[in-house]
């Protein structure tokens, strides 16, 4: 504004009496208080662009990878749109050769950088869906598991449980098939699988399983779990608990947990966890009788 309210132009006599000498001639540059002022004016945009954003589409600060994102889209944006203002009304230079030419450069860099504009791309896509966001658990293909750092520009990074750092670039993420651990927000399920053999009746084995899960630590208060036969094999029965837990990242500890208790209950009852150990005996052949010679 003050910028606009100096700029010697007609009709202006304030800016005339600060940048212009008695003889006519300017004192400054015009066309430095021209770059200044497109210049100004985009920054002044992108502030308030800013604002908007962390008001209206991102209120959460909890993800603020996600504002940066689209914020910095539209700063290059609003930029690139200056630079041509500066162009045109400053420079007063034709701005169709202009646009020819950084046509012809936008096509040999699409072509140099497809890789990243399609990481981009899907970045702004992961975005704009949301799937998963910053503090979410998930697991991606190949085994690949941990907790969303951030989405920025050209990848999402994962922390994993030993605290290393999984760098996933965003086209391969938006293609693939992703498990939101964290999302409905709400109680996890989860299950515990083992086998024990014919001898113990499947009754016996159940109320077991439902007695380690009563009250153990980390089992979401209220629920009860279930436990159920689940199939036969050679000589075992297979049985599944199925619990539910409100903290998915004290899963594991929850679970080993839950193992420790049913070990205890299953060793004080006498029932043996897999198949039951077998005596075998191994029996030397004799050795061979020589035949006597005449």
């Amino acid at each position: 504004m003050l910028i606009t309210a100096l700029f010697p132009r007609s009709g202006n006599p304030l800016g005339h009496f600060f940048f212009e000498a008695a003889s006519g001639e300017a004192l400054l540059p015009r066309e430095l208080l021209g770059i200044a002022w497109w210049v100004l004016g985009a920054w002044l945009l992108k502030g308030l662009l800013n604002l908007v954003l962390s008001r209206t589409i991102f209120p959460d600060n909890g993800e603020p990878h996600a504002r940066r994102l689209f914020a910095d889209l539209a700063a290059g944006l609003i930029y690139v749109l200056a630079f041509v203002g500066v162009v045109d009304t400053v420079l007063k230079q034709p701005i169709s050769s202009f646009l020819a030419t950084s046509g012809v450069l936008a096509i040999v860099l699409g072509l140099a950088l497809q890789n990243t504009l399609a990481d981009v791309f899907a970045g702004l896509a992961i975005n704009v869906e949301r799937p998963f966001g910053a503090g979410d658990w998930i697991t991606v293909p190949d085994h690949v598991y941990g907790q969303v750092i951030e989405v920025n520009w050209r990848a999402t990074r994962l922390r994993t449980r030993s605290n290393d750092m999984i760098v996933i670039p965003n086209s391969v993420v938006s293609k693939a098939v992703v498990t939101n651990h964290s999302r409905p927000i709400g109680r996890h399920f989860r299950t515990l699988r083992l086998t024990v053999g014919y001898s113990v009746a499947p009754v016996r084995v159940i109320e077991a399983l439902q007695a380690a899960a009563s009250d153990c630590r980390g089992v979401a208060p209220l629920t009860s779990a279930t436990a159920y036969a689940r199939e036969f094999s050679d000589s075992l029965i297979g049985y599944e608990l199925a619990f539910a837990i409100d903290d998915f990242a004290q899963a594991p500890a929850i679970q080993s947990e839950l193992i420790r208790r049913v070990t205890d209950i299953f060793q004080d009852r006498g029932i043996a966890i897999g198949a039951s150990a077998m005596d075998v005996r191994i029996i030397q052949p004799p050795p061979p009788v020589e035949s006597s010679q005449t």
